[in-house]
C-alpha cells in the first residue's frame, strides 16, 4: 500500500484503539459536567461557575487553529499524545483545588488546551487514514464512541460521587486519560506505516474561508452544534417545569443516534452525505419544535426519536463532508477549523440560548432553535456542499 493511497479497514487495530481513546477522553470530559456541584459546595456563585465551566470550551476552541498547525508540522499522533499529557496533568490537579481562584482557572484552561490537541489530532487522523468513500463509515463509529461516553459517564460519575465523594471522580478522570494515552500510543504504532507525512506548508485557513461551499458547510455545522447544545443545556430545566423526565429523553435520543451510527455509515457513504443531510435536518428540527407540545404527555418519545435520528445522521455527514476538503497534507488545518466551528456551536448553545430563554421563555427557545435547524436545511437544499458526488 502506498503512502498516498490509504484504505484501512474499519477494524484495523489503529482505528479500534483510536476509538477506545475517543471513548475514554470524552468520558473524562463528561465526568466534569458534574464539576458545578463541587464548585457550588465551595461557595462559588452561579456566574463564577458559568465562567469556570465555559473557559474550558473557550480555551479548546480558540486554540484549535494553532493545534491544526502543530498537527501538520509534528504529526497527528504526536499532537494527540501531547494533548493527553496536558489533560493528565490537569486532571491530577483537581483534588488539590479547594477554593476558587487563579489556580483553578489555570487548570480549567490547561484541561481545555489538552482536549483541543486531542480533538485536532484525532479528527485529522481519521480524515487522513480513510478515503472519501469510507469517511462517513469511519466518522459514524467515532460518533458512536463519543455519544456512548457522553451518555454513560455522567450517571457513572453521579454514582461515584454518591458513594465515595468527588475524590473518586477525580481519580477516575485521571485513570481514564492514562488509559487513553496508552490506547493512542498503541494506535500510533499500528498507524506508523500509513500516517500522513508531515508538512511544512502554511495551514490553508485563508483559502478555506474563501471557499463558499466550505464556508456554508461551516455555517451548517455551527447550527447543528448550537441545536444540540441548546437541548443539552436547557432540556432538564424545561422538563422539570413540565413534570417530565429529561433523562428518559436523552436515553432514547442517544440510543437511536448510536444505533444509526453503528449501522448506517456505509449507507451514507454509498448514497451521499448531502442526501442524508437534506433528509434528516427536518427530523432534527421537528424533534426540537415538538418538544413543548409533547413534553410530559403521551408520545413524549416522538421528539426524542426524531432528535436522535438527526444527531445520528448529521454527525457523520458533516464530518465526512469537511474531511473531503483540501489535500491530504492539509487535513489537519481543515479538521481543526471544522471542529473549532462545531465546538463553537456548543458555546453559543449555552450562552446565546440563555439570552433567548430569558427573553422568550423555554418553550419559545425551543421554537426558535427548531427554526434555526430549518435554516440549516435551507442551506443544505440551496447550496452544494462540495461532496463531489
Amino acid at each position: 500500500m502506498s503512502r498516498t493511497e490509504i484504505s484501512l479497514p474499519l477494524y484495523h487495530p489503529a482505528f479500534v484503539l483510536l476509538n477506545l481513546a475517543y471513548f475514554l477522553v470524552f468520558s473524562n470530559v463528561a465526568l466534569f459536567y458534574l464539576y458545578p456541584v463541587a464548585l457550588d459546595e465551595m461557595g462559588a456563585g452561579k456566574h463564577v461557575i458559568g465562567w469556570l465551566m465555559g473557559v474550558f470550551s473557550l480555551a479548546a476552541v480558540l486554540s484549535r487553529p494553532l493545534m491544526g498547525v502543530l498537527a501538520a508540522r509534528r504529526g497527528e499522533f504526536f499532537l494527540m499524545s501531547g494533548g493527553m499529557f496536558v489533560m493528565l496533568m490537569a486532571s491530577a490537579c483537581y483534588p488539590f483545588l479547594q477554593s476558587v481562584g487563579i489556580s483553578m482557572l489555570a487548570v480549567r484552561v490547561a484541561h481545555g488546551l489538552g482536549f483541543s490537541g486531542f480533538v485536532a489530532g484525532s479528527f485529522s487522523a481519521v480524515a487522513s487514514l480513510f478515503p472519501d468513500e469510507r469517511r462517513a463509515s469511519a466518522y459514524s463509529i467515532v460518533g458512536a464512541s463519543l455519544m456512548s461516553a457522553m451518555a454513560l459517564a455522567p450517571p457513572a460519575g453521579e454514582s461515584l460521587i454518591g458513594r465515595f465523594g468527588f475524590g473518586a471522580l477525580f481519580l477516575c478522570a485521571f485513570g481514564l486519560i492514562l488509559l487513553a494515552w496508552a490506547a493512542v500510543t498503541g494506535a500510533a504504532g499500528h498507524a506508523e506505516k500509513v500516517e500522513r507525512p508531515r508538512s511544512g506548508r502554511r495551514t490553508p485557513y485563508g483559502r478555506l474561508l474563501g471557499d463558499a461551499s466550505f464556508l456554508l458547510l461551516l455555517v451548517s455545522t455551527l447550527i447543528f452544534g448550537h441545536c444540540q447544545s441548546t437541548l443539552f443545556n436547557f432540556l432538564a430545566l424545561a422538563a422539570e417545569r413540565h413534570d417530565a423526565s429529561a433523562g428518559r429523553f436523552f436515553f432514547a435520543a442517544f440510543a437511536v443516534a448510536i444505533g444509526v451510527l453503528l449501522t448506517m455509515g456505509r449507507v451514507i457513504d454509498r448514497k451521499g452525505k448531502r442526501r442524508f443531510m437534506r433528509l434528516f435536518y427536518p427530523a432534527l428540527a421537528l424533534g426540537i419544535l415538538l418538544l413543548p407540545s409533547f413534553m410530559g404527555r403521551f408520545g413524549g418519545w416522538i421528539p426524542a426519536v426524531l432528535f436522535g435520528l438527526g444527531m445520528g445522521f448529521l454527525f457523520p455527514a458533516h464530518n465526512a463532508l469537511a474531511a473531503g476538503y483540501g489535500r491530504r497534507d492539509e487535513k489537519p488545518g481543515v479538521m481543526a477549523l471544522f471542529t473549532a466551528v462545531y465546538d463553537s456551536g456548543f458555546i453559543s448553545g449555552a450562552v446565546v440560548s440563555g439570552w433567548i430563554a430569558a427573553w422568550l421563555g423555554l418553550d419559545g427557545l425551543f421554537y426558535a432553535t427548531g427554526g434555526l435547524a430549518l435554516i440549516g436545511l435551507v442551506i443544505c437544499l440551496a447550496v452544494p456542499l462540495g461532496e463531489g458526488e
